[in-house]
Order: C-alpha cells, then sequence, then structure tokens
C-alpha cells in the first residue's frame, strides 16, 4: 500500500521493521444516522489510520439483511431516544453469536442510562461530539475483536495441528510415549512392540518403572522428576530397559517437558537402534565467539516465552548492537571484526554465570537470555556491561579498537507475545536509539509511532531545510483502456540520515497546519512538472496523477500559482491529473466543488480517489464529476483474501463504467486479482505487482 505525496510527518519507525504498514479496513455499521454524520465519522477515522467502511441501518429488518452481508467489526448506534432500541439489538446479536462490539452516542447520558447500556452488553457509552473519545473505543474494540478472532482462529488450527501430530505420532517408527506422574497416558504402536506388547492399550496407565529393570528404578525416577521442571530442556540417557518376556535391551532415551490433551507430562522417546543418541553440541555454537548461535537462541527463547508465560517464570531479554562492528570489518578486514567480537563474547561471559543464555544471533547482535524477573535489577547489570563495553579498548595490529553499542532490555512475562514479536520489539527499541549508544527498556505503553502534531511540524520543516524530500513515480497500467499515454502517480518520499527512504505509510496523515501543507503541496507541484518538462524534452507522452491536501482547496492563490507554473513550463494542463480524496471532501464538499471548478478552467483532469470509502460517493460524483475514478484500496485487499467481487464495488464500477468514467485498481498486488479486475472491465490497475515506486519513469508500458 502507498500513500500519496502530501503534508505528512515523519515516523521514527524503521521501515526495517515495517516493511509493509498499511491502514486497517473497518467495518462499521451506523444506526439511525444521516449521511453527514456518518461521513463525518469515516473520514475522522481515515485521517487516522483506518480504511473505514460504513453502511446506514434504520430498522432491525435492515440490521438483519446487513449482518448476512458480511462480517462486521464495530456497530455504532444512538441511544433509546430514537425509534431503534439498542438493547434489543445487542440481545439479537447474542442469540445469533455475533461477535460485533456496539459503541453507543448519546447527546445527553446520565449515570443510569450508562449503566443500563453496560448491562445490555455495550461496550461503551459516549458523548456524541466527542471524536477523540470515539477514536479510542473504537481503536480499543478493534483490537480486542481482531485478538478474539486470531485466537479462535489458532484455537482452530490448533486443533488441527494436534489431529495431525497424534496421526504422525501413531505411525511413526520411532517408540513414543508420555508419562504424567510416572503414569504411561500415551503410547504408539512401536514403543508397544519395543517392549513386546502387541496391543497397545495394556500399558496404558502402567508405571514406567516397571519397564526397566529394578536397578535403573531410581535413576529413572529422578530423571523424570527433574524432567518435569519446566526450566529443565531436553535430557538424555543409557539404561536398561526391560521387555513384557523379562528379557532386557538397552535403551537410549531423550525426556521432554512438553503439553499434551491440556496436560503437563514428559514425552518419552526411544531410539530402536542399538547406537546411542549423541547430540552434535557444535551445531548450536558460534564458531568465532563460542557463543550459542541463533538456531539454539531461537528454540531457548521460545522455551523462556512458552515458561513465562504460565506464569511465575518472568525474565529478560537483553539485546545487544555492536554499532560500529560492521564499519570494523569493512575498514581494517574480517579477522579485526572477529577479534572485536570474541572481546564482546568474553565480556558477556564473564559479567553473567553459565545459567543465563548467551548467543550471538549476526555479525554485530549479541543477547541474553537473563534469568531473573527484577527489571530494575537487570537493567543495572545491563547498565555495568555498558559501561564496561563502552571503556573497552580492543589491540588490533596498530589500531585500538572501541566498541559502541546499545542494549534493548524486553521483559518475558505472561503477558509476553510469541518470539517474532519479542524479537521485533528488542529491534525497534535499537532503532528508536537513533544509533546513539545507551541502555534502554522497552516500554508497551508506547507508541512507536506516535509523534505530536508540534513534533511532526519541526520534522517536515527540517526535512525542507536539508532537501531531504524525494518523489517517486509509480505506473498507473492501462488494462483494458486504450491509451497513448503513460500515466504515473507521484509519491512521497523522505530521505532518512543513512540515505534509506523512508515510506508514505509510516507519515502521520496529517500535521494540521495549512501553511505548511500548501507549502508541501507547492514543492510536490513544482517538482513533479519540472520533471514532466525532462521526459516531454525526450519525446515521452505522460500523464502525471498529482495529489494536494484539503487545507488549500480554498486558496485562490494556488490556482494562480498553478497557472502561471504550467505556462511557463509550456506544458498541457489535461496532462495533469489532480487527485482528490473522496473521504476529504464528504466533509467539505462545497470546497471541493470549488477547488475542482479552478482546476477544470486551467483545463486540469481530476481523478477522485478513495471512491466508496464513505457513504456519500454517489453525492461526490455527482458534484466534482471526475474524469478517473480510484477506488478505495480496501475494495482491492479484499479481493486478494477472497477473490469475490464485493456487491458494493460492484455497483460502483458499473455506475462509473455506464457514465463513461476511467476507473482505476490501486494496491494490485497477485495475478488472481488483475485477472478479475480486466473481466470485471477495470480500465487501469496500479500496485506492486505491476511496479513499486521508483524515482525514474522506465515502466515498459
Amino acid at each position: 500500500m502507498d500513500t500519496p505525496a502530501k503534508s505528512t510527518s515523519i515516523s521514527t519507525f524503521s521501515s526495517r521493521l515495517n516493511t509493509k504498514t498499511s491502514r486497517a479496513n473497518i467495518y462499521i455499521i451506523f444506526i439511525e444516522f444521516d449521511s453527514e454524520q456518518t461521513s463525518a465519522i469515516i473520514s475522522f477515522l481515515r485521517d487516522n489510520r483506518f480504511a473505514p467502511r460504513g453502511k446506514n441501518i434504520e430498522t432491525m429488518p435492515q440490521l438483519h439483511q446487513a449482518l448476512t452481508e458480511r462480517s462486521w467489526d464495530v456497530i455504532i448506534c444512538k441511544d433509546q431516544r430514537g425509534s431503534f432500541n439498542p438493547f434489543v439489538m445487542t440481545k439479537e446479536l447474542a442469540a445469533h453469536e455475533k461477535d460485533i462490539p456496539v459503541i453507543q452516542l448519546s447527546e445527553q447520558s446520565t449515570y443510569k442510562d450508562t449503566t443500563q447500556a453496560l448491562l445490555n452488553n455495550v461496550q461503551a457509552v459516549l458523548p456524541i461530539d466527542s471524536r477523540e473519545l470515539l477514536l479510542l473505543y473504537i481503536k480499543r474494540e478493534y483490537a480486542q475483536l481482531t485478538q478474539r478472532r486470531k485466537a479462535r482462529y489458532l484455537e482452530q488450527q490448533l486443533e488441527e495441528s494436534q489431529k495431525r501430530c497424534k496421526l504422525l505420532m501413531d505411525h511413526s517408527s520411532l517408540a513414543i510415549a508420555f508419562v504424567k506422574g510416572q503414569k504411561i497416558i500415551y503410547l504408539n504402536n512401536a514403543f508397544s512392540q519395543l517392549f513386546g506388547y502387541q496391543v497397545a492399550t495394556l500399558l496404558l496407565n502402567k508405571s514406567i518403572l516397571s519397564l526397566v529393570a529394578s536397578q535403573e528404578r531410581n535413576s529413572l525416577s529422578q530423571i523424570l522428576s527433574e524432567t518435569g521442571n519446566a526450566s529443565q530442556n531436553k535430557r538424555t540417557m543409557q539404561l536398561l530397559a526391560q521387555r513384557s518376556d523379562s528379557s532386557n535391551f538397552t535403551a537410549h532415551i531423550e525426556l521432554q517437558h512438553i503439553e499434551f490433551n491440556q496436560t503437563q507430562c514428559i514425552e518419552i522417546s526411544i531410539n530402536s537402534d542399538q547406537q546411542p543418541i549423541h547430540k552434535n553440541k557444535f551445531k548450536d555454537i558460534d564458531a568465532i565467539t563460542g557463543l550459542y548461535n541463533l538456531n539454539y537462541f531461537s528454540n531457548a527463547l521460545e522455551s523462556a516465552i512458552r515458561q513465562a508465560q504460565r506464569g511465575g517464570n518472568d525474565c529478560h531479554l537483553i539485546y545487544i548492537s555492536i554499532l560500529n562492528l560492521v564499519e570494523v570489518r569493512a575498514q581494517l578486514g574480517s579477522e579485526a571484526s572477529r577479534t572485536l567480537a570474541r572481546d564482546v563474547a568474553d565480556i558477556l561471559n564473564d559479567e553473567y554465570p553459565k545459567a543465563h543464555i548467551k548467543s550471538r544471533l549476526a555479525e554485530n547482535i549479541f543477547s541474553i537470555i537473563y534469568s531473573d524477573p527484577n527489571t530494575q535489577k537487570t537493567k543495572q547489570l545491563a547498565n555495568a556491561t555498558f559501561d564496561r563495553m563502552s571503556q573497552h579498548v580492543c589491540h588490533y595490529e596498530s589500531a585500538e579498537l572501541t566498541l559502541q553499542c546499545i542494549f534493548a532490555l524486553v521483559p518475558l512475562s505472561d503477558a509476553s507475545p510469541g518470539v517474532q514479536m519479542v524479537l521485533e520489539r528488542a529491534q525497534s527499541s535499537i532503532f528508536e536509539c537513533a544509533n546513539t549508544p545507551q541502555v534502554i527498556v522497552f516500554n508497551s505503553e508506547q507508541d512507536p509511532l506516535a509523534n505530536s502534531d508540534q513534533q511532526s511540524i519541526k520534522q517536515v520543516q527540517k526535512a525542507f531545510e536539508k532537501e531531504q524530500l524525494r518523489l517517486v513515480f509509480q505506473p498507473i497500467v492501462p488494462l483494458v483502456l486504450n491509451s497513448e499515454c503513460q500515466h504515473y502517480e507521484v509519491l512521497l518520499r523522505l530521505i532518512d540520515e543513512q540515505n534509506k527512504s523512508i515510506l508514505p505509510a509510516q507519515f502521520l496523515t496529517s500535521i494540521e497546519n495549512a501553511d505548511l501543507d500548501e507549502k508541501m503541496d507547492r514543492w510536490v507541484i513544482a517538482t513533479s512538472i519540472s520533471r514532466f518538462r525532462e521526459e516531454l524534452d525526450t519525446h515521452r507522452q505522460l500523464k502525471l496523477f498529482i495529489s494536494v491536501t484539503d487545507t488549500v482547496w480554498q486558496r485562490q492563490e494556488l490556482l494562480l500559482w498553478l497557472a502561471e507554473k504550467l505556462r511557463s513550463s509550456r506544458i498541457q494542463a489535461d496532462h495533469i491529473v489532480i487527485q482528490i480524496s473522496e473521504a476529504q471532501s464528504a466533509n467539505n464538499l462545497a470546497e471541493a466543488e470549488y477547488f475542482v471548478k479552478g482546476l477544470r478552467q486551467l483545463k486540469c483532469l481530476i481523478c477522485l480517489k478513495h471512491y466508496g470509502s464513505t457513504n456519500r460517493s454517489k453525492e461526490i460524483y455527482r458534484a466534482l464529476d471526475p474524469d478517473y475514478i480510484k477506488f478505495d484500496g480496501s475494495f482491492i485487499q479484499e479481493l486478494a483474501d477472497d477473490i469475490i467481487l464485493d456487491t458494493h464495488f460492484t455497483a460502483l464500477l458499473n455506475n462509473s463504467k455506464h457514465s463513461g468514467k476511467i476507473t482505476i485498481a490501486p494496491q494490485v498486488e497477485n495475478p488472481q486479482v488483475m485477472s478479475l479486475l480486466f473481466k470485471s472491465e477495470v480500465g487501469m490497475v496500479q500496485g506492486y505487482y505491476l511496479q513499486p515506486p521508483e524515482e525514474d519513469m522506465k515502466y515498459q508500458f
């Protein structure tokens, strides 16, 4: 997903960690709201990182019909003063097992009204004019709904996985049994046959000790007790086993603490070969430092997280980035960087006992799974290690090498996510430090994408001063349309200090500063026209799609300035397509009409983007009468998931085609969607499947 060039502010979160940030599609039912109220809420949500789609409902039959059309995310209703009774609705939702949060907006809510609503399964009662509060509750309810849906999906996947795992174990040639309290609660045929039993059920609920020689029972009992401790890893041992006919054989067994059918137990697997099980420990070791490698660390971290999630086993991940290690290798060679890495390992081994797992994950990344729940104590030790590393001097040949590092501490508790998310938390904390050596503790309450408006304004102004803004171009490719022109959309990038592009999806949507908005719009337009002129000199026929912000729609000066720019560059105005957002037009339709009228006088073309994102699509369409229609990206995202045309999308598409408008489908990311759009006779397509945005306009049309 990409966002058009417009006034925005810079997020601090790395595109390396968020490779694909996009607006969240959210589907809302509005009960007894007029179109203006609905459009205002939808527009507000779009300005705050949602891609909302709404439907107005007036009666219970309409609600029943809507519930059959799709899965809805939120219902927003008014209080009981209207003709629609929200409490009857919540009872209907419960009766049909519909998991849809309900938010009630009230003009004069009393304590009694609020209490009554909550007792009737309404999630919140809010003042009707409090948009910020509504946004917070929608975010909360949507996040919780997403987690519930994910949990239900994972439960289904887990059930299927357990069935497959049991089927594999049942037919495995490896002898496997599960033991709880020394009693066998599961065994496969290979296990029973290994001990001379033709029917596996004969061993169920029998003591595992009865299957070993008498002199081995104490040692097996002890190792079972030790393995039953969740903190122990996989254990191996060799013992003398006893078959049903009292004959003996040497068994090489592995024991591991697991969960089976929601019961904590011990898995016992026996190698039927006569060769003992030798674990290749070297495969878990980093050859340069002697620390554990990424493979071992991943398993150990997964185990630590699993123990923490059970409760009572909190610990910490200490994630260390050596900032200058790659630079040392580039300047002095690989052996110099290896020497420095060995010094880091020596410091970690000296500071942390063997009980804490120390690993090297990448060339310049080290980690420690620190088995202590006290965050303050962990930070004190991390600070001490940080100070020691910062003061360390490594002598390599004639050079003196120092260490520049960042320590990120991530607490692991019963609320911790999985391994990947824990690592992303550590990486985001490292990135947050902006290459400044320090010790930082991850705070789950912080939103790494959050910046105040004032900070955003300063960041964009700084980008202007340092010339960090760049334009890139993404082709809009004819699908069923015949055109000799090459169409491109102009998109904005910001270049950071490391000369990396920051994606528009990581920008905040609005900095609420009309003067800076206009400055940004003028820069984008002027730079686009300049690039357009260069391309025309090579005899190429182009059309550029340029977005402008709604804050400049009433500014007559912008239209006069644009007219002068077109005249001085000698560019035909009908090769410039100005994009207007439907979501913004819904709240400022009169201003949008005024602006479009001025553009028509200049002979510029108009594209209505985000088409279908509000309940006023047809009204806005008639008022602005655009030349191009670009559908809201949420429709195309749905096609990628379902490969079925949404009925609303189909209606909008047919209306546009019958009116002779050129239709555009953005965010196309796979060939299946392309095929469906072609069959639907969409005029043009745009997206990463065709080509990501690039600095040059070189797409082979």
